[in-house]
Order: structure tokens, then sequence, then C-alpha cells
């Protein structure tokens, strides 16, 4: 039983040592298995295998609600599953991400947002497409650049405790929130659910947003023909004052009846849309994301123009690091790598030739204790031999052979407790028999009976 024992716990522990050298390779030579094999583990462990996760969104008809309905309808026909799409404005998805309570797990920003940036929570995993900065205003409305914004103007929808939204920061820029100062700018927010019943009501004046060029939410405003782009002239010093944005243009013809509004191209500025998640995010889910943003069905959906070598340009924020290996998953195989594999195949060579060197050095060293423990019972048995050559008196018989036998059983002994091979102990039988042979072959000539065999003495 303790032997058992034993065994199973020798077995036990040559396991676990083989898992740990085995994962310690995996770690040196594939850090990305390594990575989604224990990202894997804990997935499982941890109790969130199976669960749903969530995506922040903005506005219902806006472009962050477009790639996500989109985005949905691909996992659910390739992955099996869906998100649970959570409406959360920009300027409050970061801290919806980093909110424990919340659980937000994933969230549609922008390059614009500094909280994401200074943030050590939250994780790129692909920069999507650019956003336009929208400055809508009724037709008759008697402001022709972004400076002559005065009255009640909406900058887009957050709470009281999130940051400022891309609107408001740009009123800071140009002073036209200044407290105290007639004429200017007085922030409102949404309240009668869309942007035109807003306008129609006189509820404001104005209204800023941060979207796609074929954003639902701006084409329902502009294709009804009573409203247009007011320019910021001075685009490109907005965009070197606001990290994150860029000087862009909003096209010609792209709205309205006939497609004739804006009539010529309008200075703004954009901003890249990004999706990021939390680092606790499985491997799994962040794969099936990418392979359903960068299959060509989705960008046509979404009208997106999406690629792998743009999407990892994430603003300064860092790769989840599943999506890291995602993007490196087609390069060609690095020096490093290639380093790693010759040391590896070193180190194995080197093992191999030392438990070569083990075995052998084993081997000589039992042979060597082998050898030390047989030749003092072999010349013992010799000694023997010969004094039964030259026997005299047969009554000295069974003493000689007694001793004879003691050798044998001390032998046998050794040979049951593998302190001797098959190969001594029949020498030592052989050496044994031919002492019992010689006293048969005296005893003869000096015609003295034969003894019995006499039961050996323990040693």
């Amino acid at each position: 039983m303790r032997g058992g024992l034993r065994t199973i716990g020798v077995i036990a522990a040559i396991f676990v040592a083989s898992v740990v050298v085995l994962a310690v390779i995996v770690e040196f030579v594939a850090p990305d298995l390594a990575y989604g094999i224990k990202d894997r583990a804990t997935e499982l462990t941890s109790g969130n295998a199976g669960r749903t996760y969530r995506i922040g969104v903005g506005s219902p008809t806006g472009s962050a609600a477009l790639v996500s309905t989109v985005l949905n309808r691909h996992l659910a026909a390739d992955a099996g599953y869906e998100l649970e799409v959570v409406q959360r404005p920009s300027p409050g998805a970061v801290a919806a991400l980093l909110d424990p309570n919340d659980r937000v797990d994933l969230a549609i920003i922008n390059s614009a947002s500094d909280e994401a940036i200074e943030s050590d929570g939250v994780f790129g995993l692909a920069a999507l497409e650019k956003q336009y900065f929208f400055v809508i205003v009724p037709n008759d409305s008697a402001v022709q650049e972004i400076r002559d914004l005065a009255g009640a103007v909406n900058p887009g929808t957050r709470d009281v405790s999130e940051p400022l939204t891309l609107g408001e920061r740009v009123f800071d820029y140009y002073g036209l929130t200044q407290a105290g100062e007639p004429g200017r700018v007085s922030i409102v927010r949404p309240e009668r659910g869309t942007n035109l019943a807003d306008f129609e009501a006189g509820h404001m004046t104005a209204v800023t947003r941060t979207q796609s060029l074929q954003s639902e939410l701006i084409t329902n405003i502009m294709n009804t023909g009573g409203y247009r782009l007011v320019p910021i002239v001075d685009h490109e010093a907005l965009a070197s004052f606001l990290p994150g944005t860029r000087p862009a243009f909003i096209p010609a013809g792209l709205y309205g009846p006939e497609r004739r509004v804006p009539a010529q191209p309008v200075p703004t500025i954009t901003v890249t849309q990004l999706l990021v998640a939390r680092p606790d995010v499985p491997a799994r889910v962040v794969r099936d994301i990418l392979a359903a943003l960068y299959d060509p069905l989705f960008a046509r959906e979404v009208r997106y123009e999406l690629d792998e070598q743009s999407g990892r340009d994430l603003a300064g924020l860092p790769l989840h690091p599943a999506a890291e290996i995602y993007y490196h998953r087609n390069d060609a195989v690095t020096a490093d790598r290639v380093g790693r594999l010759s040391f590896l195949a070193t180190v194995i060579a080197a093992l191999f030739a030392g438990l070569q060197f083990l075995a052998r050095f084993r081997r000589s060293e039992r042979m060597r204790a082998q050898r030390a423990l047989l030749a003092p019972k072999l010349a013992a048995l010799q000694a023997i031999r010969h004094r039964v050559g030259a026997l005299a008196n047969p009554q000295a018989a069974p003493t000689l052979i007694r001793e004879a036998d003691d050798l044998l059983y001390a032998a046998e002994l050794d040979h049951t407790a593998e302190r001797l091979d098959a190969e001594g102990i029949q020498s030592v039988r052989s050496l044994h028999g031919a002492c019992w042979l010689a006293l048969q072959q005296r005893l003869d000539a000096l015609g003295a009976p034969r003894p019995e065999p006499a039961e050996p003495t323990a040693q």
C-alpha cells in the first residue's frame, strides 16, 4: 500500500513538473499561444464563460449605433452570440468602462477623448472611421461662421459629471460660452427626442454633432433641405489646439434635395471613431469582434473604409493584448522568434546529451558498485573451492559447504534488493555449484558419504 502511494506521488510530481516545464517553454517560444491559453482558462474559472458582454454607444440614430447593430448581426451569424447595446454618450463611455458597477465592457468613443488616453484601464481594439464635426443651423439663420453662434445651442448629450462634449470644447476655444457676455452661446440639451423636433419647437438655434458623413442622425436633418452647415474657417488652428483632431472638409453635394447641400466644401475638424474595451474582455470575444469588423461585408454595410493597417492606429491608446495578437497573426517569422527557437533547440539538445551522460554515468556507477559487492563473494567462494580440493578430513565438509551456502544466500538477498544484476547472481550461483561439485568429488575420493545441503544462516 505504502509503495503504491509512493508510486502515485512520484507520477503526480512528474506530471506537475512536466506541465510547468511545458508552460515555460510555450511562454518563451509562443507567448501569443500562452496568452490565449491563460486568458481562456481565466474566463472559464472566473465564471464569465457564456455571459453577455455590453457595448456602450451614443444616439440610437448615430454612426456608433449603426456599427453596433451591424456588428451584432455578424457576431450572431459567425460566433453565435451578440453584444448587449447600452446607450452611453461618448463623453461618459470611458467612465462607464472604468466603473465596476456599470459593467460596460466595450465602448465606441473618439480620438479627442482625453479621459481614455490618460486612463490605465482602456485598451483599443480598432480605429474605425473619421467622424466629422458638424455645426448645423436653419437656412434663415444669420450665422455665417462658427464665431457668429449665439443663443441656445445643443452641443450634444452628457451628464453633468461627465467630460465636455467636443462641441463644448470647441465653444470654449472660441470663447462662446463665457459667462456674463451678452449674445453668447447658452448650452441646452435635447428635450423632444430628435434634433428636428427641438429645432421646430424653438428649443435651439444650432446643434453640433460628431458623426460620419452618412450618419442617419445627420442625413435626417440635412435631407429636409431646411438646414445648412456652418464652416470653421480656421479649422487648422482649431485642430492644432484640440488633441486627437485633424482639419478636414465636408464634401459638397452630400445632402438635401438634388444633393445640393452643402454648395461647396465646408471646412471643419475630424476625429477618429475608436472601438475600445476593458482589459478583462476575453481574447475569444476580441477575435470574434475584429474578424467581424474586417469582413468586407461589414465595411460595405456601415459604409466605412476599414483595413487592419489603419485599424491599429489608435491615437495613443494601447492595444488590447488579444488585438495585438490578431493584428500580427500573419506577420512573417521574426528574427527574435527564430532566435528563441534556436535557443530552445540548443537547450533541448544539451538536455538530451546531459541525460545520456547521466544515464551512462549512473550505469557505470551501478556496475562499479556491483563489482565491489560481487568481488569479495566470488573470492570467498573461490577460496572455499580450493579448501575443498585440499580437504583431508571429511568431518570438515559440512562447515565448508555451509559457508558457501551462506554466501549464496547473501548474494540472493542483494539480487532481490537490486544491488546485484542477473549476470552477477548467476556468477555466484555457478561458482557455488562448482564448490558443491568439487566437494562431492573429493568426498567420493576419500570414500566418505555425501552430506545433505545445510540450511543457510541469516547474515
